[in-house]
């Protein structure tokens, strides 16, 4: 049966309406993948702009990380007991010299934390004393970190306090008493021996890849 003349204009229409529709649909689709490409783009731009600083700082921070373990070593863990034992000694040495008695160091251990650059050990430590005497305790566990040698080189420690509280007696306020955590930093067999880095030219050079890659793609 033919179709009359205002049928075909009707199915025309239709026709051009859906060839619309889809042209419009897949244009949508098409830019909003462009859109997410560029937004790609511009992230890898970021990484590459911040590798090639990395990039250009390297050599420096390469020459810091060489003195560090020439001059500053880090020291070795041999065991947990060994090191509470060791950072006590610390404490005592520093304590004798500062003229706060043994008998008025209440000493705990805590417990361990181990990361991946470096085991810590630490003793939570009680002190009373003159306000003098306990100030001057606090300066020489720190003063350990960087005290010359007779060889003419700096000794690193590693210890540290990570936390400090001060409180004065209430009956004596040139009393002082004084809780803090000594710690010390002892280095790890990954961190010595089996750490491995990428260099970053060859970062920069899969950046630059996935760059071009993003730049080919959203110009499509």
């Amino acid at each position: 049966m033919a179709l009359q003349q205002s049928e075909k204009r009707l199915m025309a229409i239709l026709g051009i309406a859906l060839f619309a529709v889809v042209n419009f649909v897949g244009y949508s689709t098409l830019e909003g993948k462009k859109n997410d490409l560029n937004e790609e783009k511009a992230e890898l731009n970021e990484q590459l702009t911040w590798f090639t600083g990395l990039e250009k700082t390297k050599p420096k921070w390469e020459d810091r990380r060489t003195f560090l373990i020439d001059q500053c070593p880090q020291p070795a863990f041999v065991s947990e007991e060994a090191a509470a034992v060791e950072i006590e000694a610390h404490l005592k040495a520093c304590a004798l010299v500062a003229g706060v008695s043994e008998t008025s160091l209440v000493i705990k251990p805590t417990e361990m934390i181990a990361t991946a650059n470096y085991n810590q050990v630490a003793l939570n430590v009680n002190a009373s004393g003159s306000a003098m005497s306990i100030m001057k305790l606090v300066s020489l566990i720190q003063a350990a970190n960087h005290s010359n040698e007779n060889n003419g080189t700096i000794k690193h420690g590693y210890y540290a306090i990570p936390n400090i509280q001060f409180e004065a007696d209430r009956k004596d306020p040139t009393m002082l008493k004084c809780a803090l955590i000594l710690a010390r930093w002892y280095s790890t067999e990954v961190n010595s021996s089996t750490t491995v880095s990428v260099p970053s030219s060859t970062k920069s050079g899969i950046l630059e890849s996935n760059l071009n890659n993003a730049k080919l793609t959203a110009a499509k």
